[in-house]
């Protein structure tokens, strides 16, 4: 397609260049309509290959829901493999008890200062609230419930760390609706949280609280800024939670005093504001607010699995890298235990590989040996010089000096390369040649004096 554009255009350049030659003796305004046509091809011309010939950009992919009944069959399955699956399934859990309580739950945000509590006193028949501390967390997360209605009163910003931070943004996942409270414009800490906030796509409406304290065109300009800062995707609504104030005076006679007197609170706008939200399609929040808490779930399960065959792979290495320092303790010359062991190192690599159910061909496992080992051909003399060196901490071996420091070289060849494969796999997916050779020869002389050590100690061992 592309080709054939590119012909059409040069055939149709060349003909008005050729008839443009000609014109140069005619009319003025014959000239003038003809340069017209010019253009008017010309701008045809980028239009063509602004739509057929210009690369296009990738679409953007869509998340694929989670499937709920596949999550619980998987967890279910990383359990019997012997993965911690407890976050996940209490990330379950959670989601059926909400399910079957039929509540419609809010995430409370706001500064220690913002009127977080009136609100709460405000919305809730005060002698009717039931109160609880969400289980498994110590950051002063409570949940209000009066009747189908639960209000999860966050940490305020002002206590924010990255702990109660992911804490509150996992709860906001769980809820329906967020509330924003702020007494005054957006500060740099509540902008940073609106923008997580906003990662998450739940409904918000950012309550302006206090707002009997400005003057009418003050709370115009207020509103104007915190519509701007959020690019004018939540409604903001002006409500005062009431509560008491200081008031200082001066009397008859001169004298400054100060008096508490009691605030009205007025929070119907926010209400509106959030049954505007709910009204456009409450069961599709029902949909949302399960399908980030599959993701929760999702996640946590994804992250226990990482942590289970990190440690399992870990263990993978330390076994292998054990039975090379053992099967070096017989070696004859340093070069050759590559080859003598390849088996080993076959039979590691798979071993790691089936943690991650990855099944690589025979020949792609012998790109890797054959990748790693032309570049330990290059370092032979550096790893026996970092074993050689590890031995001078064990004064008095005598003649098992050159057989130990050769099975160290070989349990560090052997360390190097597990981990390399290892992070091929973790962070690629697959087991890739080049990428495992790039590693292998970082991992061979990184942190190697430690573990040279390490290894003097386990070859001495098995010398005795």
């Amino acid at each position: 397609m592309a080709i054939a554009l590119l012909l059409l255009v040069l055939l149709v350049t060349e003909k008005l260049l050729s008839i443009w030659h000609y014109l140069q003796e005619a009319p003025l305004w014959v000239t003038f309509v003809y340069a017209t046509v010019i253009m008017v091809v010309a701008m045809f011309i980028v239009y063509l290959y602004m739509a057929f010939i210009k690369p296009k950009p990738p679409a953007k992919q869509k998340l694929k829901p989670i499937d709920e009944s596949s999550l619980r069959d998987s967890i279910t399955q990383q359990a019997n493999r012997g993965v911690d699956i407890s976050e996940a399934a209490l990330e379950l859990e959670e989601l059926d008890k909400r399910r079957s309580h039929e509540k419609f739950y809010i995430s409370l945000y706001g500064t220690v200062s913002s009127g977080k509590s009136s609100f709460i006193k405000a919305l809730l028949p005060e002698q009717q609230i039931q109160t609880h501390v969400l289980s498994g967390t110590t950051k002063g997360i409570e949940v209000y419930q009066y009747k189908n209605l639960a209000i999860i009163d966050l940490p305020g910003l002002d206590d924010f760390d990255a702990d109660v931070e992911k804490l509150a943004i996992d709860e906001t996942l769980r809820s329906h609706v967020v509330v924003f409270l702020t007494d005054s414009d957006l500060t740099q800490t509540e902008m940073r949280v609106i923008s997580k906030l906003r990662n998450t796509k739940k409904p918000m409406v950012i309550a302006l609280n206090k707002s009997d304290r400005f003057a009418d065109e003050e709370q115009s300009q207020i509103i104007q800024s915190l519509k701007s800062k959020t690019e004018k995707k939540y409604p903001v609504a002006l409500i005062s939670t009431g509560g008491q104030e200081t008031i200082i005076y001066q009397d008859a006679n001169g004298k400054q005093k100060k008096k508490v007197q009691n605030r009205d609170a007025n929070i119907e706008p926010l209400l509106k504001s959030i049954e505007t939200v709910v009204a456009n399609n409450p069961e599709i929040l029902n949909r949302f607010r399960d399908a980030s808490m599959l993701m929760l779930a999702q996640n946590k399960l994804n992250k226990a699995e990482v942590a289970y065959n990190l440690q399992k792979a870990e263990a993978v290495i330390q076994d292998y890298t054990k039975k090379a320092v053992f099967g070096a303790m017989a070696s004859v010359a340093p070069g050759s235990d590559l080859v003598i062991q390849g088996t080993l190192a076959t039979k590691m690599v798979q071993t790691i590989c089936a943690l991650y159910e990855i099944s690589p061909k025979q020949m792609e496992i012998d790109a890797v040996i054959r990748l790693t080992g032309g570049k330990l051909k290059t370092s032979v003399s550096l790893v026996l010089a970092v074993a050689g060196n590890a031995m001078k901490a064990f004064p008095g071996i005598g003649t098992a000096a050159g057989g130990v420091t050769h099975a160290v070289s070989y349990g560090m060849i052997f360390n190097a390369l597990g981990h390399a494969v290892l992070d091929s796999i973790s962070t690629l997916g697959t087991l890739d040649a080049q990428a495992t050779q790039q590693k292998f020869e970082e991992n061979l002389l990184g942190p190697a004096q430690t573990l040279a050590k390490d290894l003097a100690k386990m070859a001495l061992k098995i010398e005795k």
